[in-house]
C-alpha cells in the first residue's frame, strides 16, 4: 500500500501540477496580452485621430478659398493633411439628374461609371449622383474625373447617409484601384457658388494603420465593423480590445506573448515528478524573464511614443509619464509625478478639464478632449487626449498629442476670414458711397433745380450713415439759418423753411466760427424755445455737420443726427464733407444760370424798350413833320394860279412822294414795333400781323386778358419771325398758328405744308428767335424735314420761375 501510495501521490501531484501550471501560464498570458492590447488600442485610437485631424485640417483650408481648382486642391491637400502621411485625397460632389448638365458643363467632363476601364462609360440615367470633381494625383490615376462614386458600393452608402458625414466618419472596408482599405469622410465646402457643397474623402490603405503604429503585421490584427482589415495572426488572438471612433466599431487582437509551444510544455514538464521542481523552477523564472521582456518592450514603445503617454492616479497625480511629457512641457517626471496634474493646466481650462476628470472616473471614456498646460517657460500649449479608465486598477491610461500648430493654424485661418470678411464689408461701405455721390453728381451734372439736388443729397446722407435725421440749413443775412430740406426716416420732424437761431452754442455757430466739419451733443442752447419742442420730438443724441462753402463764401451746412451714441459712424465728418463740394457745384450753377438768365432777359427787355422808344420817336417826330409837310403841299397846290399846270404837277407829285414816304415810315414803325401790340395786346396783335402775311394763315388765339408786355413781344415775334420765313423760303401754301395760355405759360405752335428743311444755324432767323424765347425762360423746338414741312413749337412762362 505504501509502495502504491506513493506513486499514486506522485501520479496525483503530478496531475495536480499539470492543471496548476496550465492555468498560471495561461493567466500570465493573457494579462500581459491583455495590457498590451490596451496600449495597443490607446496608440490606434491616436492614429485615427491624426487621420481625422488631416481630414478637419484640410476641410478647414478648402472652406476658406474663394474659388475651387485642382491645382489648389492639390497644393492645400500637402498643406493641410498635418503630415499624416495619406496621399489619395478626392472631392466628390452631389449632383442630382436636374443638375447634370450644369455640372459636366462646369467640370468639362461627363459623368462616367466608375469600374476603372480604359474607355470611359457614361453613367446611366439615376436620380442622383456621386462624381469625383477633384482629386490628388496618386488617386487621380485610379479615378477619373467625373466618375460617379455612387457606384463604389462602401463608398456610395456612406456618401449617401449625410447625417453620417456630417463630422469625419470611416467607412467599412472598400476598395480604391484593386487597393483595399477604407474611407475618411467628411462633408464640406470648397469655394463659392455652384459645386461649393461637397465631401472631402481620404482613402486609407490596408497596412498603413499597422505602419503607423510600428506593429508586426504578424502579431497583430485590426478589424473594422468586424471584418478583417489589417494584419493577420499565426496563432489564435490571446487578447482583443474594441471601441469605437469615427463612427465605427474597431477591434485590434494581439497574439501571446510568450512563445506558444513553451507555454503548452510547461504542463506536461509538471508530470516529470522527479525534476518536477527543477523543471517548474526554470518553467517559472523563464515565463517572468520571457514577461518581464514583454514588458520592456511595452516600456520601449511607452518611452519611444511621440505623443504624450502617462498613467493617472484617482487622487489627481500622475503615476508615470513617458520622456514625451519632458520634450512637450519643459518639466522633469520628478516634477510632474510630485504634484497633482491639474497645476499644469492652464487656469481658464482647469473647470472643464476638471468636469472631464470627473466622468472619467465615474468611469466613462473620453475618446478627443483639448485643453492647455503651461510649459516651464510659462508658454501654454494645446494637447488632445484620449482618456481609458481602468476602475480595477485604481488608475487610468491617457494618450496626448501636441496640438498647438493645428490650433495656431486655425486660429490664423479665422483670423484671415475675419481680415476678409471686414474687407469686404469696408469695400461694400466704400461702394455704397460712391453709388450715393454719384446718383447725385448726376443731378447736378444734369443741372436739375438746386431743390432737387438737395432733397436727394439729403436722403443720401440719412441712408449712408445711417442716421436718423439729415438736413441742409441755409444762413441768412441777419444771422439765423433757414432750414432748406431736410429727411427725418419714418419720423416726422422740422419743418422745411423753419427759421433757426445760430447764437453761441449752436451747430451753426461753431461750424461758422471754425469752418469745417464739427461733431457735437445735440444740446439746444441758443434756440427759441418753439424749435427746440420740435426738435425735441425726433430724440436726436449726436449732430455732426459739415460747412458748405461756395465761390469762397460760406453758403450754409450739411447735418445728420442720430438718437444713439452708439450708431454714429467713427467717420461721419468725413463722410457727410464729401456732399459738400456737390452741393456746392449745385448752388454756384443755379446761381450762375440765375444771373445768365436775367441778364439775357434785361437785353430783351432793353431790345423792346428801345424799339418802343424809337416807334414813337417816329410816330411823335418825323411822321407828324411828314404830314404837316403834305398838308403844306397840297394847300400850296391848290393855291397856284391857272395857266401854271406844271407848278402844279410837280407840286402834286412831291406831295405824293411824301405820302409814300409816310407809308413807308409808318410800315417800318410797325416793324419796331406795333403800336396795336402795346394797345390791344397779343390776340389783335397777332390777327393784324396774320392779315398782313404774304400766305394765308389759320390763326387760334385762346388768350384771355394781357399778358407780361416782354411776354407779348415774344410771342409777336416769334410767330412774326415764322410767318416771314414761311414766306420767303418755305413755299408754304397755308401756315397754321395756334396760341394758347395755360398752366403759367404761352404755348405757341406753327406749321405750315412747305418744303421744310429749315436749320437754326444757317441764318434763318431762327437762332436770335431761339436767344430771345430762352432769354425769357422758355424753350423753343424745330421740327423740319424735308418735304414734310416745319413745325415750330415755342413755350414761354408768364412769370419767370424762381431760383433757390
Amino acid at each position: 500500500m505504501v509502495r502504491l501510495a506513493l506513486p499514486a501521490l506522485i501520479v496525483l501531484l503530478s496531475v495536480a501540477g499539470y492543471f496548476v501550471t496550465r492555468e498560471i501560464v495561461r493567466r500570465d498570458g493573457h494579462h500581459a496580452a491583455q495590457r498590451r492590447a490596451e496600449l495597443e488600442s490607446v496608440q490606434l485610437q491616436g492614429v485615427l485621430d491624426r487621420a481625422r485631424g488631416s481630414v478637419v485640417g484640410l476641410g478647414s483650408a478648402l472652406a476658406s478659398e474663394p474659388v475651387p481648382t485642382q491645382p489648389r486642391f492639390a497644393q492645400l491637400q500637402g498643406i493641410g493633411a498635418d503630415g499624416a502621411g495619406l496621399t489619395e485625397w478626392l472631392w466628390v460632389e452631389h449632383v442630382n439628374q436636374a443638375q447634370r448638365a450644369a455640372y459636366e458643363r462646369r467640370i468639362g467632363a461627363p459623368i462616367t461609371v466608375a469600374d476603372g476601364s480604359a474607355r470611359p462609360r457614361p453613367a446611366p440615367r439615376a436620380a442622383s449622383y456621386l462624381p469625383l470633381t477633384f482629386a490628388t494625383p496618386s488617386a487621380a490615376r485610379r479615378l477619373r474625373r467625373g466618375a460617379d462614386l455612387s457606384t463604389l458600393p462602401e463608398l456610395g452608402s456612406a456618401l449617401g447617409d449625410r447625417a453620417l458625414v456630417f463630422a469625419v466618419t470611416a467607412s467599412r472596408r472598400a476598395a480604391l484601384g484593386g487597393r483595399s482599405g477604407f474611407y475618411l469622410m467628411q462633408s464640406g465646402r470648397f469655394g463659392r457658388g455652384p459645386g461649393s457643397r461637397g465631401f472631402l474623402v481620404a482613402f486609407v490603405p490596408s497596412g498603413w494603420l499597422t505602419v503607423s503604429l510600428g506593429d508586426d503585421p504578424r502579431r497583430v490584427a485590426i478589424s473594422l465593423e468586424g471584418q478583417p482589415l489589417e494584419g493577420r495572426l499565426a496563432d489564435r488572438s490571446a487578447a482583443h480590445e474594441r471601441f469605437d471612433a469615427l463612427a465605427r466599431r474597431w477591434r485590434i487582437d494581439v497574439g501571446p506573448v510568450s512563445e506558444g509551444a513553451l507555454r503548452e510544455a510547461l504542463p506536461w514538464i509538471a508530470l516529470v515528478w522527479p525534476v518536477a521542481v527543477a523543471v517548474l523552477v526554470y518553467v517559472l523564472g523563464r515565463g517572468l524573464l520571457r514577461r518581464r521582456r514583454a514588458e520592456r518592450e511595452v516600456d520601449r514603445v511607452f518611452e519611444l511614443s511621440l505623443d504624450l503617454l502617462c498613467v493617472v492616479g484617482v487622487d489627481g497625480t500622475f503615476r508615470r509619464v513617458n520622456p514625451a511629457f519632458e520634450r512637450t512641457l519643459g518639466y522633469t517626471a520628478e516634477d510632474l509625478v510630485r504634484r497633482p496634474f491639474m497645476d499644469f493646466v492652464y487656469p481658464d481650462d482647469r473647470a472643464a478639464t476638471a468636469a472631464t476628470y470627473t466622468a472619467v472616473l465615474e468611469g466613462e471614456t473620453v475618446l478627443q478632449f483639448e485643453n492647455r498646460f503651461l510649459r516651464a517657460d510659462g508658454s501654454a500649449c494645446w494637447l488632445q487626449w484620449s482618456v481609458r479608465p481602468m476602475p480595477a486598477e485604481g488608475v487610468m491610461y491617457a494618450a496626448g498629442r501636441d496640438v498647438t500648430e493645428r490650433r495656431r493654424t486655425q486660429d490664423e485661418l479665422r483670423r484671415a476670414q475675419r481680415l476678409v470678411e471686414a474687407s469686404r464689408d469696408e469695400l461694400r461701405v466704400l461702394a455704397d458711397e460712391q453709388a450715393a455721390l454719384r446718383r447725385v453728381a448726376t443731378l447736378v451734372a444734369r443741372g436739375e433745380r438746386p431743390n432737387t439736388v438737395f432733397d436727394a443729397m439729403v436722403v443720401e446722407v440719412g441712408r449712408l450713415l445711417g442716421a436718423d435725421s439729415a438736413g441742409l440749413t441755409r444762413y441768412e443775412p441777419d444771422g439765423t439759418g433757414t432750414l432748406v430740406c431736410a429727411w427725418h426716416g419714418a419720423d416726422q420732424g422740422v419743418e422745411v423753411g423753419t427759421q433757426m437761431a445760430a447764437g453761441p452754442g449752436t451747430l451753426l455757430d461753431d461750424v461758422r466760427r471754425q469752418r469745417r466739419a464739427l461733431r457735437r451733443r445735440s444740446s439746444q442752447a441758443g434756440t427759441d424755445a418753439a424749435l427746440a419742442a420740435r426738435l425735441s420730438v425726433l430724440g436726436l443724441r449726436t449732430i455732426v455737420g459739415a460747412p458748405v462753402v461756395v465761390e469762397g463764401r460760406l453758403w450754409g451746412v450739411i447735418s445728420g443726427g442720430w438718437r444713439g451714441d452708439d450708431r454714429v459712424p467713427a467717420d461721419a465728418e468725413g463722410r457727410i464733407g464729401q456732399f459738400t463740394e456737390l452741393v456746392a457745384t449745385a448752388i454756384a450753377n443755379a446761381e450762375g444760370r440765375a444771373e445768365l438768365a436775367a441778364s439775357r432777359a434785361r437785353i430783351v427787355a432793353a431790345s423792346d424798350a428801345t424799339r418802343r422808344r424809337i416807334e414813337r420817336d417816329l410816330h411823335d417826330g418825323a411822321q407828324q413833320r411828314l404830314v404837316s409837310l403834305a398838308l403844306a403841299l397840297r394847300a400850296a397846290e391848290a393855291a397856284v394860279e391857272p395857266g401854271q399846270e406844271a407848278l402844279r404837277a410837280e407840286l402834286e407829285q412831291t406831295a405824293d412822294g411824301l405820302a409814300s414816304v409816310l407809308e413807308d415810315l409808318q410800315e417800318m414803325s410797325r416793324g419796331i414795333h406795333p403800336a396795336i401790340l402795346s394797345k390791344g395786346g397779343i390776340g389783335p396783335a397777332l390777327k393784324t400781323l396774320a392779315r398782313r402775311s404774304a400766305v394765308p394763315v389759320e390763326l387760334d388765339v385762346r388768350a384771355d386778358g394781357r399778358l407780361p408786355e416782354s411776354v407779348e413781344a415774344g410771342a409777336y415775334y416769334v410767330v412774326s419771325e415764322a410767318l416771314a420765313n414761311a414766306a420767303k423760303h418755305a413755299q408754304a401754301s397755308v401756315v397754321y398758328v395756334a396760341v394758347t395760355v395755360d398752366d403759367g405759360a404761352i404755348s405757341i405752335a406753327i406749321r405750315d405744308d412747305g418744303i421744310g428743311g429749315a436749320h437754326p444755324g444757317r441764318g434763318s432767323g431762327l437762332t436770335g428767335l431761339r436767344d430771345r424765347v430762352e432769354a425769357l425762360g422758355g424753350t423753343l423746338e424745330i421740327e423740319s424735314g424735308v418735304g414734310r414741312g416745319t413745325a415750330l413749337r415755342a413755350r414761354i412762362p408768364v412769370r419767370p420761375p424762381a431760383v433757390a
